[in-house]
């Protein structure tokens, strides 16, 4: 495609915005819609009716994100190798198998009125849109196909994908497996600090499932969450303070979600009025609301992903290939059959995917050689689920006591810091967790035929972890652990404790907090774990005069990873002992790379094993260092080699910001010129995956981002219309608005808009 016609596209695209600012009569609608956009992009809705409200919402969607919302829909239905062809087959074969689509049947069919009224308004909505006939997004055009309408398990499949998203511990399950067969007990434990005591260590070797089968399941993974990408860098930020610690004397709250690098954003800024309440915030596109982030006036919330367990990998014995059995309990039962046709672009035949289904879930593996064991996969979202029937009472909510308890029909896994306009906090943890056997993890994949690994029903709601108004007046989620080992049931076994640690400490450095404290905070760089090695290193004897450098400019780093900073050698260095500690258990796990949550992990236990001086770990055959002071000298060596082959010889331009950057890159934009018209970037950037302000990377050797903070929200309950808010690169999909990239400058220098709630400022 010639950059002659990309830029008629975008033209056409420009004349496709219909709902300007000032009344609007859609059909479908019970009223008029009044619609004002303001200077950020961000559209402020009022309507007549609850159900409209819903509606507008879908429209909106429609009109700004619909792109977005159909590769979003594609994936969730296993249908994007229509559209690209045969490089949509990993994704399409593994969301086919994993259930989606069977999983959204089944929540459509059981959701209660009060939900199906939600849906099928903002259905109607987004199909309103539709009706219109308007030019489509560039992306449509690329591509040549117009999409389909939406229907209701549009909705609630694109719900699906987020349960799923939320609950992704079966990928961190094999790759602990390999490492534990690769490690043994008792070094595995070193490096899995969070191992419980009495978590089973007993793990089906390499006879049960074939070393093949691990691997291939390896790549189904790897293969399906790189294409959708959003799956990829989940985590979160999320703090509040009463009133005790404020200028106010009324509670502030802050959150900023981590997801991958994408363009258009994750979420659309949205305002919708309706005659019995309101609500902004950061909202979805394919999902009516703003349950996420965001406020109504009385209420408001903010989350983090929780890292619930709540997905189990299980080894089947089966038998009979054509009409599969599998072993339970000494019982053969007959395995549930689906067969899916996945339709190619530029393929005359379809391709027949034949799954099959215990009582555990979807077998995503099958046999492989002369095994005779398949793999199946439990997951929490496939069961049905109310959610969207507690949408009303959420966005109506009063106090922190009713939006506690509209989360009771809440089913994905999140932590909920919530605040209110009388100045209360609080805290809830939501979302369907499983109870098992014997109340026994399941850290490793377990065999599916003993009935020793069963769920057995979920936490109740009124024993899920919650906190009102606590004693030090402020609360904190950023991904670290939940509870305490003594905690009556099991809900995850790791978590990272870097960011939660600067939080406190910069929450509790002041009891007058405002608006500019907390983006202070969000900004902040900070690495704990950087400065701990810093000090580590300060007696470690180079070899080379290039490590010699490096050991100079990290033993005066301040710990701060800013653009212009030298903390660049402490991340250096930090790839380097992966490659040299990590990878060398990789090389011996058939060559698989584990995953990527679990290498956080581990990243994190060496590094206390490293700053406690324990040598241990070397007593196996593994590596070829006999200490930790022999690994660091040769990292170090390794650190200031590549600096130079990198930056040149010249140590002052050795900084943090000339390796870390940022592409925003658009899932059409993988070549030109595409990419030109639909990417952003790149740009130098601060942090790292352990700072506060999270730009998580690569781990080498080019430290490009592959998360950051999608969104990032400060609400101020003395006064909404002071609450802040920044999206990038903008709040517009439309590559023709201005909104498409207008906010990046203000995101990098940590600048905000303002979230605008009243009418008089909106119309300003």
């Amino acid at each position: 495609m010639t950059e002659k016609t990309i830029n008629e596209l975008k033209d056409s695209v420009a004349k496709r915005k219909i709902l300007k600012s000032g009344s609007s009569s859609v059909k479908g609608l019970d009223g008029v819609a009044t619609i004002n956009w303001d200077i950020y992009g961000v559209p402020h809705a009022t309507v007549s009716s609850e159900l409209d409200m819903w509606f507008i919402q879908g429209f909106l969607h429609a009109e700004d994100r619909l792109w977005g919302m159909e590769r979003t829909r594609r994936f969730v239905k296993g249908t994007l190798s229509e559209i690209i062809g045969p490089g949509g087959l990993g994704p399409d074969k593994f969301f086919r198998r994993v259930g989606t689509m069977r999983a959204a049947e089944k929540e459509w069919d059981s959701l209660e009125n009060e939900g199906k009224n939600v849906i099928e308004a903002y259905t109607a909505g987004v199909n309103a849109y539709l009706d219109l006939e308007l030019p489509l997004p560039i992306e449509f055009e690329l591509l040549d196909y117009v999409p389909e309408r939406w229907s209701p398990l549009d909705v609630t499949g694109r719900w699906k994908l987020i349960a799923h998203s939320q609950s992704l511990s079966g990928h961190a399950k094999i790759s602990r497996m390999q490492m534990l067969q690769s490690l043994g007990i008792e070094n595995f434990k070193k490096l899995f600090p969070y191992y419980p005591v009495d978590a089973p260590v007993m793990v089906p070797m390499g006879e049960l499932a074939g070393e093949r089968s691990i691997t291939n399941l390896n790549e189904l993974f790897e293969k399906a969450y790189s294409e959708i990408g959003f799956l990829n860098g989940t985590g979160s930020n999320n703090w509040a303070v009463d009133g005790s610690l404020t200028e106010s004397g009324y509670p502030l709250l802050a959150g900023d979600p981590h997801l991958a690098v994408t363009v258009p954003c994750f979420w659309h800024v949205q305002h919708i009025s309706g005659p019995d309440f309101s609500f902004i915030g950061a909202s979805m596109p394919g999902v009516p609301g703003v349950t996420y982030y965001g406020h109504n006036g009385n209420t408001a919330w903010s989350l983090t992903t929780a890292g619930v367990d709540a997905q189990d990998i299980y080894f089947e014995q089966i038998r009979n290939s054509k009409t599969p059995e599998y072993l339970f309990k000494d019982k053969w039962i007959p395995a549930e059959k689906h067969e899916e046709l996945i339709y190619v672009k530029g393929e005359e035949k379809p391709v027949t995917e034949i799954i099959y289904e215990t009582h555990h879930g979807p077998i995503i593996q099958d046999p492989i050689g002369d095994s005779k064991y398949s793999i199946s996969m439990n997951w929490s979202g496939k069961e049905t689920q109310q959610t969207f029937s507690s949408f009303k009472a959420m966005h109506s909510s009063k106090t922190v006591d009713e939006l506690i308890e509209a989360h009771r029909k809440w089913t994905t896994h999140t932590n909920r810091i919530l605040a209110d306009t009388q100045g209360n906090i609080g805290y809830i943890l939501s979302g369907q967790i499983p109870i098992r056997t014997n109340n026994v993890p399941n850290l490793f994949p377990v065999p599916g035929w003993t009935g020793e690994h069963e769920w057995i029903g979920e936490i109740p709601f009124e024993e899920m972890p919650r906190h009102i108004n606590p004693e030090n007046h402020y609360l904190n989620t950023s991904n670290n652990m939940i509870v305490s080992y003594d905690f009556p049931y099991y809900i995850n076994a790791t978590g990272t404790p870097y960011r939660g640690q600067r939080v406190k400490e910069l929450l509790l450095n002041s009891n007058k907090h405002n608006a500019e404290t907390f983006s202070k905070i969000q900004m902040d760089t900070f690495s704990i774990p950087g400065l701990n090695l810093s000090k580590r290193i300060q007696d470690i004897v180079p070899n080379t005069e290039n490590g010699g450098k490096a050991k100079k400019l990290l033993s005066g780093w301040d710990g701060n990873l800013s653009t212009e900073s030298f903390g660049s050698v402490y991340e250096i260095l930090r790839w380097r002992i992966q490659v040299n500690i990590l990878n060398r258990i990789r090389d011996v796990m058939l060559g698989e790379k584990p995953a990527e949550d679990t290498l956080r992990v581990h990243m994190t236990a060496l590094e206390y094993l490293i700053c406690s001086d324990d040598n241990s770990i070397f007593e196996s055959n593994l590596f070829p260092y006999a200490s930790w002071d022999e690994c660091l000298a040769i990292s170090l060596d390794e650190v200031g080699q590549f600096l130079v082959d990198k930056l040149g010889a010249d140590s002052n331009k050795w900084n943090w910001g000339n390796l870390h950057t940022i592409l925003f890159r658009h899932g059409n934009g993988r070549k030109e010129p595409e990419a030109s018209l639909l990417n952003v970037g790149p740009f130098s950037i601060p942090g790292s995956g352990d700072t506060i302000c999270n730009f998580n990377h690569t781990s080498g050797p080019d430290f490009r981002a592959t998360s950051m903070p999608s969104f990032r929200q400060i609400l101020d309950l003395s006064d909404f219309s002071k609450s802040l808010f920044i999206i990038p690169p903008g709040n517009s999909g439309d590559q023709s608005s201005p909104h498409y990239n207008d906010n990046l400058e203000k995101y990098f220098s940590g600048e905000y808009n303002p979230l605008l709630w009243n009418i008089e400022d909106i119309k300003k």
